[in-house]
C-alpha cells in the first residue's frame, strides 16, 4: 500500500493547499489517506461479512431444497415397498386364503434381486395368529417372539407397519400389511456396514446423508448412510427432515459435500478482503452477480409455476379424453325389452386421470329372454380398458350363443391370467325371463346385487366364485324369482367402498338409500348416485338396474346416462 499512499499524498498536496485551520485540525494528506484506507478496510470487511452471510443463507436454502428432493425420492421408494405387499394381500384375500396362490404371487417380489428377502403369510384362528406359509430366506424376526405378535396384531388393523429387526440393532427392516384375518409380513435387508452407494446425478449426489428409523439420530437407529460410520453423526451446516414411514417415520439428516451454490459464492468474501482498493468495483460486480442470480431464480420459479399450470391443463385434457374413451366403450343406449324398465349409470372416479375398467351391458337374447353383465377390471389404463372391452364382447357372444351364466364364467376364466395379463376381473353375469320374472345369475368375485320391492331392499346371496384371471374355475348359478314391480340393481365397488371404512357400512348405505325411493328406475338411480357418489367417488362407478313389470304393456327403455362426479 506504500506506493499507493505516496501517489495519493502527492495528488492531495498538489490539489489541496494546507491552511492554518487544516494544521489545527490535523487534516494532512497522510491522515486523509489513512482515513480513506481505514474506511476502505471497514467497507471491505463489511461487504465481505455481508457476502459471507448471503452465501451461508443461500447455501442453507439450497440444502433445504435438495433435502426435500431427497425426501421425495425416499417417499416414492416407501410407496414402492408398500404396493407389492398390498397387492399380495388383495390377491390372497381374493383367492379365499390359498397359500399356493400366495407363494406363487409373492415369489415375484422375494429373492436376491427382488425388493424383499423373505415373506410370511399369517392367519388368525380367532384367538391367535399363526404363520401358515413362508418363502425366501429365514426371517430375522422370530415368529414366536413378542415383537412378531405386536407387528402382526397392529397390521391386522389396516396399518402399514414398519419394524426394525432386531429392534436394538437392526440388520433388516420388516414390513407388514393386513386385515382382520390375514397379514403379509416381509423383510428387506439393510447393508451390513449401513453404507449405500450414491449414483452421480441423483438427488443425493451433492449431499452427505444419513437415515434413521424413528425420530432418534443415535447410531442404534441408523438405517443407511454414504459416510463411514466413524464420521457420524454428521456435523456442520445440516438439515433434518422427518418422512412418514408406515406407522413410524424415517429421519433424514443431510449436509452439503461442497458449495451447493458454486465455488464463486464461497470465494467472494476472500476476494473482497484481498482486493482492498478494488472494493467498490468488486462489490458492484458481486452485487450484480448475486442480484442476477436471484432474478434468475425468481424467473425460474415463475417458469416452473407456469409449467405446473400447463401440466394441470394437460391432466384435465387427459382426464377428458379418458372419460370420452370410457363412454365410447360402454353401451350408448340400453335396449328396449318387453316388461322391463331399464336404467344405467357410469360415473368416472375423481382420483385418477386414466381410463377405468368398470362396465355394464344388457342385451336381448330372444323375444322372451335377456342377458346382462356388470364387471370391474382391476387397475387403470389402456390395458385395463382393453381387457374390459374384450371381456364384455366375449361374455355377450357366449350369452347370445345360449350358454348359461355359470358356463360363460367358466369359459372366460380360462381366457385370462393375472400373471400374464396383469389384471383380474370381478363380474356378475345373468339371464332373465321377461314372462316369469325369473333371473339366473353367476358371480365371479363381484359384489352381490340388490333386490328392491315395495319398501324393502335386500342383497341377494349368490354363490361367489374366484375373480376371472386368478385361476381356471367352475361357478354355480343362483336363481332369483322377481315379483312384479321389483327392481334388480347391480353395481361395481366404487359405489360402496371408501378409504378406511368397512365395506359392510357402504353396503348398508346402498340398501338404505333406495328404501322409499321414487317409482321410476331412473329416479331410483338418481337417488343412489346423488346420495352415495354426490361428493365424488374416488373410484369409477357402474350401475345397471331394471324393473320387471310382469305385463306386456309396459315396455320401458331408458337411454344410458354417463355422469361426471364433481
Amino acid at each position: 500500500m506504500s506506493g499507493t499512499e505516496g501517489t495519493l499524498n502527492s495528488e492531495i498536496r498538489e490539489q489541496t493547499p494546507v491552511t492554518a485551520a487544516d494544521a489545527r485540525l490535523g487534516v494532512t494528506p497522510s491522515r486523509a489517506t489513512t482515513i480513506v484506507v481505514l474506511v476502505g478496510l471497514v467497507i471491505t470487511v463489511s461487504v465481505a461479512w455481508t457476502a459471507r452471510t448471503l452465501d451461508h443463507n443461500n447455501e442453507h436454502r439450497l440444502l433445504a431444497v435438495q433435502t426435500r428432493q431427497a425426501a421425495a425420492v425416499l417417499s416414492s421408494t416407501i410407496l414402492s415397498l408398500q404396493s407389492p405387499l398390498s397387492t399380495t394381500l388383495e390377491v390372497e384375500t381374493a383367492t379365499g386364503g390359498s397359500t399356493q396362490q400366495f407363494d406363487r404371487f409373492a415369489s415375484t417380489y422375494v429373492g436376491p434381486t427382488h425388493p424383499f428377502m423373505s415373506a410370511i403369510l399369517w392367519r388368525t384362528n380367532g384367538a391367535t395368529w399363526q404363520p401358515v406359509s413362508q418363502i425366501g430366506a429365514t426371517t430375522l424376526m422370530d415368529p414366536s417372539s413378542s415383537q412378531a405378535t405386536t407387528v402382526v396384531t397392529k397390521a391386522s388393523t389396516g396399518s402399514f407397519v414398519v419394524a426394525p429387526v432386531p429392534a436394538n440393532r437392526p440388520r433388516r427392516i420388516g414390513y407388514a400389511v393386513g386385515n382382520s384375518t390375514t397379514v403379509i409380513y416381509a423383510e428387506r435387508a439393510i447393508p451390513a456396514n449401513r453404507v449405500v452407494p450414491v449414483e452421480s446425478g441423483s438427488a443425493f449426489s451433492d449431499l452427505n446423508f444419513a437415515t434413521y428409523l424413528g425420530h432418534s439420530t443415535d447410531l442404534s437407529a441408523m438405517a443407511t448412510t454414504d459416510l463411514p460410520l466413524n464420521e457420524l453423526p454428521i456435523t456442520g451446516d445440516t438439515d433434518r427432515l422427518a418422512i412418514p414411514f408406515g406407522d413410524s417415520s424415517l429421519t433424514l439428516v443431510t449436509a452439503p459435500r461442497g458449495a451447493l451454490g458454486g465455488t464463486l459464492s464461497r470465494a467472494l468474501p476472500w476476494v473482497f478482503l484481498i482486493g482492498g482498493v478494488l472494493l467498490t468495483t468488486g462489490a458492484a460486480i458481486a452485487t450484480y452477480q448475486l442480484v442476477r442470480r436471484r432474478r434468475h431464480a425468481e424467473q425460474d420459479a415463475v417458469t416452473i409455476a407456469d409449467l405446473y399450470g400447463q401440466l394441470d391443463g394437460l391432466y384435465a385434457e387427459q382426464r377428458s379424453i379418458a372419460e370420452s374413451l370410457q363412454r365410447a366403450l360402454l353401451p350408448q343406449r340400453n335396449p328396449s325389452v318387453l316388461n322391463l324398465e331399464i336404467g344405467s349409470r357410469y360415473l368416472p372416479g375423481t382420483d385418477d386421470i386414466e381410463i377405468g375398467g368398470d362396465w355394464f351391458s344388457l342385451t336381448q337374447i330372444d323375444p322372451r329372454h335377456f342377458a346382462f353383465a356388470v364387471g370391474d377390471v382391476s387397475g387403470k389404463g389402456v390395458a385395463a380398458a382393453s381387457i374390459m372391452a374384450r371381456l364384455r364382447f366375449t361374455i355377450r357372444a357366449y350369452l347370445l350363443e345360449g350358454h348359461a351364466p355359470d358356463v360363460v364364467l367358466e369359459m372366460c376364466s380360462r381366457q385370462l391370467n393375472v400373471n400374464r395379463d396383469g389384471h383380474m376381473v370381478t363380474v356378475l353375469v345373468g339371464v332373465g325371463d321377461t314372462e316369469t320374472g325369473i333371473i339366473t345369475v353367476a358371480n365371479a368375485g363381484h359384489l352381490n346385487p340388490l333386490l328392491v320391492s315395495d319398501d324393502n331392499a335386500e342383497f341377494i346371496v349368490t354363490r361367489v366364485g374366484l375373480p376371472l384371471g386368478v385361476a381356471p374355475s367352475t361357478y354355480r348359478a343362483t336363481t332369483i324369482p322377481m315379483s312384479s314391480g321389483a327392481v334388480f340393481v347391480a353395481f361395481t365397488d366404487g359405489l360402496v367402498e371408501r378409504r378406511g371404512e368397512s365395506i359392510d357400512i357402504g353396503m348398508g348405505r346402498v340398501s338404505g338409500a333406495v328404501v322409499g325411493s321414487p317409482e321410476t328406475v331412473d329416479d331410483l338411480l338418481d337417488c343412489l348416485t346423488g346420495t352415495l357418489a354426490g361428493g365424488g367417488a374416488s373410484d369409477d362407478v357402474a350401475i345397471l338396474a331394471f324393473r320387471w313389470s310382469g305385463t306386456s304393456d309396459r315396455p320401458g327403455s331408458r337411454s344410458t346416462r354417463h355422469e361426471t362426479v364433481s
